[in-house]
Formats: C-alpha cells, structure tokens, sequence
C-alpha cells in the first residue's frame, strides 16, 4: 500500500480521536467544575479554606482549558497548517500537535493559576509563562525527526 494512501486513511482516523479526546476533557471540566461550584462549599466549618475543593477547581479548570485549546487549534490548522508545524501547504497537519498545543496552553493557565493561588502572580510572570509555552512549542515544530 502506498504511503500518502496509509497517511490519507489514518489522519481521518487521528482527528476524530484527537476531537473526541478533546470534547471529553472539555465536558469532563465542565461537569467538574459545576459539581464543585454547587456541592462543594468553599470553606471547611472550621475557617479554613477546603483544599480539595480548590484543587478540584484547578482540575476542571485544566481539563476544560485542554479540550477547548485543542479544539480551537485543530480547527485552526485545519485552515493554516503552518500553525502546526507544516512547512507544505498541500499536506495536513498532524491532529495530536492540536492535542500537545492543547496540553501546552492547560499548563500554562495551570501555572498561572498557581502563582495567584501563592499570590506571587505578576504580569511578568504571566508573559514569562506564556512565551515560554511559545518557546517550547517552537522547539517541537523545529527539531528534526530521528
């Protein structure tokens, strides 16, 4: 069998994975974030702050943050595939590089989160982290496969 035949069957067969991983994570953090935000109260009964409960928050909130990235990005690359990495217009972008943008911008926020939750976040900070997921994304696309 050919191998643009191989590639052409299999990348149907990626993107609908990728979309479906995707919706799952962002229905996931949905479903999360709403049962935390009705169920789970904020504040321990002894003035503490409950923990768990953040840190449930923090899950749906990445979760939700992966499945929406990775959506946008695969609808993103498929109208410029040079957001992922590919150098010939005629070929199609790999749908799990959606999945690692997806991934990439989840912890991102997650790191973002954390520095407010420390109260050490700064508008340095987050550009610092932004352009460091930039960075590390760019490393991705460029290096060159063994």
């Amino acid at each position: 069998m050919d191998d643009t035949l191989v590639f052409m069957m299999t990348q149907g067969q990626g993107r609908r994975q990728v979309m479906s991983l995707a919706t799952l994570a962002a229905g996931a953090g949905i479903l999360l974030l709403l049962y935390v935000l009705w169920t789970v109260p904020p504040w321990l009964p002894d003035g503490q702050i409950n923990n768990l409960a953040v840190i449930l928050v923090f899950l749906g909130l990445l979760s939700l943050v992966f499945g929406i990235g990775s959506l946008v990005a695969l609808a993103l690359h498929r109208r410029w595939p040079a957001l992922a990495g590919v150098r010939d217009r005629r070929r199609r972008a790999d749908p799990w590089v959606a999945a690692r943008q997806g991934t990439l911008l989840a912890l991102a926020v997650g790191v973002m989160l954390l520095l407010t939750r420390l109260r050490m976040m700064d508008i340095a900070f987050a550009l610092v982290t932004l352009v460091l997921a930039g960075l590390i994304e760019g490393f991705f696309q460029n290096r060159r496969p063994r």
